[in-house]
């Protein structure tokens, strides 16, 4: 973001470059300052005086304002010479003072000064040194707009200054000089709203990512038009939907020699922290596909194929794709040696204990192969097959084999497709008996089937509580893998590695380390294989159903509050904690780093208020917030104080007895 001060920021260590830069920049300022101090004070008529484009407080005073000071220069004179530099015409510009100007303008229309007699003192200073005048008298009176920094930088470089000079000039670091320079080149009517705070500075610097002002202008309104007031990243998305990285793999594969030779620009985004310049995506693609055109080209003249394509994407084996191509390449037939190879790399691969070892030998094994592939591929088979060239995101890459199907191909394998189903009706007989019979028959007796077996289940609540604990338990314990039926559609999920990753307590909470402690007591309870069948469940007492059930049914509950258009969420768990009685003190408590660090000094002291610590609260809330969350842990813990959002609410009859009881109920979580 480009800084609006009117001093350079000093950093805390400065390079010689820097320490340079700033004595330029001191220097220069002393000697305009000198400057002023040695100018003379001329008397000069309002008649002579003029508004200049040399004056970079582009953002006017309000017609109050210059009422105000009309009536403070009848009372009392005008007690700071204005500053201006005489321009071509011979009429003196006022760079700094233009308040004053018009103030005065309105005391010769009120008839109280007449315009031609001398009245406003102006120093008047070579136009070269005005621009710069203007920004230093300007800023040192009241804070520059960015507009007017931005507009006045840009005047001093079209008067020929270059940012360093820019920079020196006005005690500014150049990089700070070229992003205003880079914002002055933003389209007139954004940079006309930037000064009337329609849009702000950062929404400025995304859009100097687009190359014209046409397109600026165009990305600006139809994000308004959506979204009224576009968040920057939403913004930066929209300008460079038509951009690439240079960090792309596409463009590296192109070049930037060749991206620009073949016309192409880049654009720098100096606003980032990281700068990052993008490419015209179109063109880079387009110079992408040339240069796997070629690259197909060549790799079809060097190693035979009859044909050779590109594509962006690779060729599929269905959709439109399978209607008229096939992949054809031979069969890999190793050589003994090559046997032997592939056997030593799997063992090694086996024994390995990294990923990038066991990759390196996977790739060995696939160039084995490919090789063998490839000898097989005869001269007279390359030239009857092609090879199709594509894009995989971060290289090329190349399907051989290809053959492009012909009308007698597709007869050929319709004639066998025929010739399998023939086959199936008359000599085979289905693995599945139910396959013999028609589709519909098999559905319709298989629903009434269903409805049979829900009915006798309904009334078997020991074969169905048992049916429902065994499936919630396939989702939760560890298990091997093995063939078995699963009837009832029912599950539910662990949402534990979710919860403890926003939980403050993370995975040493006393709650999450009690769920795990469960866990394995129970998995130390269940038979071997238990995860092919449930009815090992019906062997087991109620109370040992019940407590297995009971531990399925908990890690389904999600009591997870989310802030929707500025409004939390209502907490669904209000009903059953009143069901269990619950207490949030057993498991947990607030503490200074992950709960009152985090809140505002005021809140703190709510918090004591409540807690009926009201003589507390006035010491605490003047400590340093640091020191008042820890103050906060020892003490409202020491009473038992839980955030009144975070407990259910009370019952309404003893809401009602009670006068005292908090009201805000967990939908006013923060």
């Amino acid at each position: 973001m480009v800084a609006t001060n009117n001093t350079a920021k000093k950093s805390a260590k400065s390079t010689p470059a820097k320490k340079s830069a700033e004595k330029i920049a001191q220097s220069t300022e002393q000697k305009l300052v000198r400057l002023l101090a040695d100018t003379p004070v001329q008397i000069f008529p309002y008649s002579r005086l003029t508004r200049t484009d040399l004056n970079t407080r582009i953002i006017p005073h309000t017609d109050t304002e210059v009422e105000e000071m009309a009536d403070s220069i009848q009372a009392m004179g005008i007690l700071q010479n204005l500053i201006g530099a005489e321009l071509p015409d011979g009429t003196i510009g006022i760079v700094g003072g233009e308040g004053r100007r018009r103030g005065t303008g309105i005391l010769v229309l009120r008839g109280v000064l007449d315009a031609e007699t001398p009245f406003v003192p102006v120093k008047v200073l070579p136009v070269e040194m005005a621009v710069a005048a203007s920004m230093i008298e300007n800023g040192r009176r009241k804070n520059m707009h960015p507009a007017e920094q931005i507009i006045g930088f840009r005047t001093l470089e079209q008067e020929g200054k270059t940012a360093s000079q820019i920079g020196a000039l006005m005690g500014y670091h150049p990089r700070h000089v070229q992003r205003c320079l880079k914002l002055a080149n933003l389209a007139p009517s954004l940079l006309d709203a930037l000064a009337r705070d329609n849009i702000s500075l950062e929404q400025c610097e995304v859009l100097t990512l687009a190359d014209t002002h046409e397109r600026q202008e165009q990305v600006w309104k139809e994000a308004v038009e959506k979204w009224r007031d576009p968040a920057v990243q939403t913004l930066r998305k929209m300008v460079t939907d038509d951009k690439m990285a240079i960090s792309h793999p596409m463009f590296a594969y192109v070049g930037e020699e060749a991206y620009t030779a073949a016309g192409g620009t880049l654009t720098a985004d100096l606003f980032s922290d990281k700068d990052s310049t993008f490419a015209d995506a179109t063109l880079v693609k387009s110079l992408l596909a040339g240069k796997l055109t070629v690259l197909a080209a060549r790799l079809r003249q060097e190693q035979g194929w009859g044909w050779s394509e590109f594509r962006m994407t690779e060729l599929s084996h269905s959709g439109e794709d399978k209607e008229q191509y096939r992949f054809a390449m031979p069969n890999a037939v190793l050589t003994e040696e090559e046997e032997k190879r592939v056997s030593e790399l799997e063992e090694k691969m086996e024994a390995t204990e990294t990923h990038d070892d066991e990759y390196e030998c996977q790739q060995d094994i696939d160039d084995i192969y490919t090789g063998a592939t490839y000898r097989e591929a005869t001269p007279e088979f390359r030239a009857a097959h092609g090879i199709w060239v594509s894009w995989d995101g971060d290289s090329f890459q190349v399907q051989p084999g290809i053959r492009r199907l012909t009308d007698e191909d597709r007869a050929a394998e319709e004639q066998v497709r025929q010739e399998r189903e023939n086959n199936v009706i008359r000599h085979t007989t289905p693995d599945i008996p139910a396959d013999a019979y028609p589709a519909t028959l098999v559905m319709a007796m298989s629903a009434e089937r269903t409805l049979a077996v829900q009915a006798e289940l309904a009334g078997r609540p020991d074969v169905s509580v048992a049916l429902l604990t065994w499936t919630l338990c396939l989702a939760l314990f560890d298990r091997t893998y093995g063939k078995r039926n699963e009837p009832l559609k029912a599950s539910v999920s662990s949402n534990q590695y979710h919860l403890a990753s926003l939980a403050p307590s993370g995975e040493e909470g006393k709650a999450l380390t009690a769920l795990k402690a469960q866990k394995k007591a129970l998995q130390a309870t269940l038979p071997e294989n238990w995860h092919l069948d449930f009815t090992w469940l019906l062997s087991w007492s109620a109370e040992q159903v019940n407590t297995l059930l009971g531990f399925c049914a908990a890690h389904g509950i999600n009591g997870i509050q989310e802030r929707m258009y500025n409004h939390t969420q209502k907490s669904e768990l209000d009903g059953l904690e009143a069901a269990l009685d619950f207490d949030l003190r057993k498991w947990w408590q607030p503490d200074a780093e992950s709960y009152f660090g985090k809140l505002k000094i005021a809140q703190i002291g709510k918090a004591y208020e409540e807690a009926g610590l009201s003589a507390r609260a006035g010491e605490v809330v003047k400590l340093k917030r640091r020191d008042a969350a820890k103050a906060a842990e020892q003490d409202l813990n020491a009473q038992g104080w839980l955030p009144g959002w975070m407990v259910r609410p009370a019952p309404a009859v003893q809401a009602d007895e009670t006068t005292d009881t908090h009201t805000d109920t967990t939908d006013h979580a923060a």
